[in-house]
This record gives structure tokens, C-alpha cells and sequence, in this order.
């Protein structure tokens, strides 16, 4: 009888939290149109990683060539939203990251001698009545390059949504082919100000804190096998109980400049192969990062051939016989199935093979992204520094 009172008094705390259809504020998210990504472009996603936490090539430090292959223009399963910036309104199709905390775009400043820049909407200063210039001046790196330009503010649209005097970069400068192809034109960053550049305040924590919404709270659902017009949904204001099976687990953030906390174990064929390791979840990387040691253990017990560039080969027809693997977090185990965790990629010849999601993190912490997001709904609560898991519907 406790027990089904504990239960039902868990579903009534994530009731409370969930807000009246007049209240969320849902982006849908437009996954990228269905393609089998290259060897090339898995490998591009991860050293877009690596740049992302300020790390070497983790790649190239653990590979018998040493060397590291050239970022390509398109990465694997990106999920992007839509924003406006300005006043009339100009529309941005935004990857929604939060493993970082700045909102940038395009400007049209930016030269044609920058590929990317071309290939997306930019935007015109002058062209917004809104418009204040910022005067200082941005750079994030990223694998090829640092973007760089000017921030600014002016009023950016989110839904129904109007956040006034947002600052925001002005890209100028992308150099390379890291977002030429992508399905979005720039980056909102849903982490915390304190790993911002410039610390300017990122998008969310304006919406809590001009009253735009009622909870300082957004939340992931994610499809992983989406479309382009159907790639889940990110909710502001609150969660959406009907997209979870079961009550939601919440952690208490360890660092509140990325959505970090700590993990209490991974656990593969029984073995328990990390304790209490940090982990930052990341809706920017589709990939499973994992530290040194974890990376070469969870690896081998899945039958795992290493490569010259750092990748595992997986034999795509032994899937169906792979094992689960579990995260507990919060007391609880949230598992991925071999589906989840095996990426099929394609070789320059045209033929296809399978790799391990899990990738090498030259650090102490894992990185949780859209292999993961994408079984379990995430809650990001800023307000009470915790984030909460449960099983996707």
C-alpha cells in the first residue's frame, strides 16, 4: 500500500510540473532529411565534439597514425527548430545545443569567400528596427576554425514568445565546411551563462527572467527514427507528461555551467565498467562519449575491432545479438538496445558497415547525447538545478 502510494504521489509531483496546453511554448524539431552518413561524417561529428570542451582530437591521441581527419560539411542526425530575430521578424532554422549557452546566426556581413555563410538565411542588421549594436566582439571555436563576428541585441521570436534585448553573435567569419551543409543556419545555446562567451545571457534564462514563462523549465523529446518535418519536440515553460511512460527521475546538477551531474554507474553484461563518473547531457552530438578507460572496456565486451582513426567496428549481423546497456542515474537503470548504439555508416565505395556509437572523451566525464535523448525524455529545470529522465513514449 506505501509502495502504491509513493507511486502515485511521483505521478502527481510530475503532473504538477506539467503546464496547460496554453502554457508550453513547443518547437517542433525538423530532423535532417534521412541519409547514411560517411565514415567521414561520423568522424566529423565527434572532433566537433572535442572542440566543443575545449579538448585535443582524442581521435588522433589514441590512434596508431596519429593523424586527423578534415571536418565534412554535414553531420549526422541534426535537430533543428525554428527562432526570428529582429523587427520585421527574419526566420533561423537553429540547433537547439545544450552543450553550450550562446545564440549565434549569420550576418550579412559575412563574406562569399565563407561558403556556410551563403548556404543560410543571414541576418541584416539594418534591416531591423530593433537592432542594438553590442561593440564587442565573439569568437567560438570550432574543428576548422574559430567563427567569429560582433554581438548585438535585438528581439528574438520563439513561438509565441518575444524576448526583448537578446544578445546574440553576428557570425562574420565561418571558416571551413563545418556548416555548409547543415540543416540549420546558426546555434541557441540552452546551457548556463557562466560558460557563455562574452557571459552574455543565453535565450532561455531571458524567457525566466523577463516572466515569458511560468516554470524555468524546457524539456527534450526526441525521435530517433523522425522525419524531416518529424523530429520530436523541445517544450519551454514546462514538460509534457503524454511523451513519457513512466515518472520522471530527477538528479541535482553538479556544475551549473553545463547540465551536468553525476552518474552513478554503466553496467554492460553484468560488469559495472564506470562509478560515479560526471556526465553532461547534450542535445548538440548524437554520439556516447566516454572516458579512457570506459571507452576501451565498453567497447571490447561488445566485440568491438578498433581502427587506425580510433573507431570500433560492430558486425552489423550481430546486432539482434548485442548486449543492453545500462546508465543508473538517480537510482534508477536506463538502458539503450543495440538499435541505439550502433550506427550504420557508409564507406567511400558505396558499401556500408556498422560502428559503435560510443566515442572516446579524452576526459573524466561522459558525454550523454541524442543516442540517449532520443530513448528518454529529458526535463532541464533551472530553476531547481536538476534534470530528470524517463522512458520516451
Amino acid at each position: 500500500m506505501l509502495c502504491l502510494l509513493w507511486l502515485v504521489s511521483v505521478w502527481a509531483l510530475c503532473w504538477a510540473g506539467t503546464l496547460s496546453e496554453g502554457q508550453l511554448i513547443r518547437i517542433p524539431m525538423q530532423l535532417q532529411a534521412s541519409f547514411m552518413a560517411t565514415r567521414r561524417q561520423h568522424r566529423a561529428g565527434k572532433q566537433l565534439l572535442y572542440a566543443k570542451y575545449n579538448l585535443a582530437n582524442s581521435e588522433a591521441s589514441q590512434s596508431s597514425g596519429g593523424a586527423s581527419e578534415p571536418l565534412d560539411n554535414r553531420l549526422n542526425l541534426e535537430y533543428a527548430g525554428p527562432i526570428s530575430i529582429g523587427t520585421p521578424r527574419q526566420p533561423f532554422n537553429m540547433l537547439f545545443d545544450t552543450g553550450s549557452a550562446n545564440l549565434w546566426v549569420p550576418s550579412a556581413e559575412c563574406s562569399a569567400r565563407n561558403v556556410a555563410c551563403q548556404h543560410h538565411h543571414r541576418y541584416n542588421a539594418s534591416a531591423s528596427s530593433s537592432h542594438v549594436p553590442d561593440g564587442r566582439r565573439f569568437a567560438i571555436a570550432y574543428g576548422t576554425g574559430s567563427l567569429s563576428g560582433r554581438l548585438a541585441q535585438d528581439t528574438v521570436s520563439v513561438g509565441r514568445l518575444v524576448v526583448q534585448n537578446q544578445t546574440f553573435g553576428m557570425a562574420i567569419h565561418e571558416p571551413g565546411s563545418t556548416f555548409v551543409d547543415t540543416n540549420f543556419a546558426g546555434i541557441v545555446g540552452l546551457a548556463f551563462r557562466s560558460i557563455a562567451e562574452q557571459h552574455a545571457t543565453p535565450l532561455f534564462q531571458n524567457m525566466c527572467d523577463q516572466g515569458l514563462v511560468d516554470q524555468c523549465v524546457f524539456s527534450f523529446y526526441l525521435k530517433r527514427n523522425g522525419s524531416a518535418q518529424q523530429g520530436g519536440e523541445l517544450l519551454f515553460g514546462g514538460i509534457d507528461a503524454s511523451r513519457f511512460t513512466a515518472p520522471l527521475t530527477y538528479v541535482p546538477l553538479t556544475h551549473a555551467g553545463y547540465w551536468q551531474f553525476q552518474m552513478q554507474s554503466v553496467e554492460v553484461v553484468g560488469k559495472t565498467i564506470s562509478q560515479g563518473r560526471q556526465a553532461i547531457v547534450d542535445t548538440g552530438t548524437s554520439l556516447l562519449a566516454a572516458p579512457p578507460r570506459e571507452y576501451l572496456i565498453i567497447n571490447s565486451l561488445l566485440g568491438g575491432l578498433p581502427t587506425a582513426s580510433g573507431e570500433y567496428l560492430l558486425r552489423c549481423s550481430d546486432i539482434g545479438r548485442l548486449p543492453e546497456v545500462f546508465f543508473v542515474i538517480g537510482g534508477q537503470r536506463f538502458g539503450l538496445q543495440p538499435r541505439d548504439y550502433v550506427m550504420q555508416v557508409a564507406n567511400d565505395d558505396g558499401s556500408s558497415v556498422c560502428l559503435s556509437a560510443f566515442t572516446l572523451m579524452d576526459a573524466d566525464f561522459w558525454i550523454l547525447g541524442d543516442v540517449f535523448i532520443g530513448r528518454y525524455y529529458t526535463a532541464f529545470d533551472a530553476a531547481q538545478r536538476r534534470i530528470g529522465f524517463a522512458p520516451a513514449a
